[in-house]
């Protein structure tokens, strides 16, 4: 059994019988561990997100609908748990930006993190501004493994669900960074414009 299957599966436990939901965890866990070895010659970096984040999503989402869960049901399941998860664990990064003037090196360490986390060898692409600006994080991804592998399995509709976690993880950091994503690929942009904007420094900051 794999612990992130069980943890989403567990979002739609209430809303089937007792046993019905035990056989949607076998059968998700079963789905999991197939599109697992599909795809055994990802690169490593791509790895750490199919293995975390898409697969389980793919899994519990498929296996859910199989067992007539409407689809909005279905994506909203994995929506939540992605939202209260990464809501989470930037609790921690917001406390620390509270301390002192923290939060002005928030910007550029987050282009900084962005770049190692969700790497192009994890088959994310970047555009990247000329110029730079230490008080603005600012970015577009243009090719994203989430919209791929949900493009592939054919759960687009599933993709959006990941783009909320964006909102859940950075939206609420300080009250002087402002989150300006206008559009994700995953809900039918051209791209993801990832903007975060320390106000305090740059109150009229326009792209």
């Amino acid at each position: 059994m794999n612990f992130i299957v069980e943890l989403m599966a567990s979002g739609a436990r209430k809303q089937f019988p007792k046993e019905e939901y035990r056989q949607i965890r076998k059968e998700a866990n079963a789905r999991f561990r197939k599109l697992t070895q599909e795809n055994l010659s990802l690169p490593k970096a791509m790895k750490q997100h199919t293995g975390m984040n898409i697969f389980p999503a793919i899994a519990v989402y498929k296996t859910l609908v199989q067992h007539g869960m409407r689809k909005e049901g279905a994506v909203d399941v994995i929506r939540r748990f992605f939202v209260r998860i990464c809501g989470a664990m930037f609790k921690v990064a917001s406390w620390y930006l509270h301390i002192g003037g923290n939060y002005h090196k928030y910007p550029a360490g987050m282009v900084k993190n962005s770049l190692r986390d969700f790497s192009p060898d994890a088959g994310f692409e970047y555009r990247m501004p000329e110029k730079t600006n230490p008080a603005v994080a600012r970015f577009d991804i243009v090719s994203c493994p989430y919209y791929t592998m949900c493009k592939k399995y054919n759960c687009l509709e599933l993709n959006a669900a990941f783009c909320d976690c964006d909102d859940a993880k950075y939206g609420n950091l300080h009250k002087n960074l402002k989150w300006a994503r206008t559009g994700t690929i995953g809900k039918g942009a051209s791209c993801c414009d990832f903007r975060i904007i320390d106000i305090s420094r740059c109150p009229d900051y326009k792209d």
